[in-house]
């Protein structure tokens, strides 16, 4: 059974969404104009994938763990609340960019904006999770810990 949720919220990717169709669309005209073959098709295919399964960013804070994932939940994370050391809100700097990757000293996973949540976990490791709430969450997760 699940703990009782104390936090859930989902940021939109606008721009990611925008991004991605915008660059579907300009395929897909690629496509007609040129008479596509496989590997055009093939491509509008995964921008459209990607557009769905990156397309929001939920957090969620229950009494036990920290949860995000992304629109489809095909990529998630979890993390029981004992497992962090400290979160704290942080802005990034625009050339860490969206999606999930390594940055200096730990790992992105962002669908929009610059703001986010550091989490140090108890082995040292960071990451950071993009939020349009980093404030609310850290005092989520906080208070979760607390209980």
């Amino acid at each position: 059974m699940r703990s009782m949720l104390m936090y859930k919220h989902t940021q939109p990717g606008y721009l990611t969404i925008g991004l991605l169709l915008s660059a579907a669309a300009v395929m897909v005209c690629l496509a007609i104009v040129t008479r596509a073959g496989v590997a055009l098709r093939l491509g509008i295919v995964v921008l459209l994938a990607a557009a769905y399964v990156f397309g929001s960013l939920t957090t969620e804070v229950d009494h036990e763990r920290f949860r995000f994932w992304f629109g489809s939940r095909l990529i998630r994370r979890s993390f029981l609340l004992s497992e962090i050391r400290s979160c704290r809100p942080v802005t990034n700097r625009w050339w860490y960019g969206l999606g999930i990757h390594r940055m200096p000293d730990g790992w992105l996973y962002n669908v929009s904006g610059a703001q986010a949540v550091e989490l140090t976990l108890q082995d040292g490791r960071k990451l950071r999770v993009g939020t349009d709430e980093p404030v609310v969450l850290c005092e989520a997760i906080r208070k979760a810990q607390q209980r």
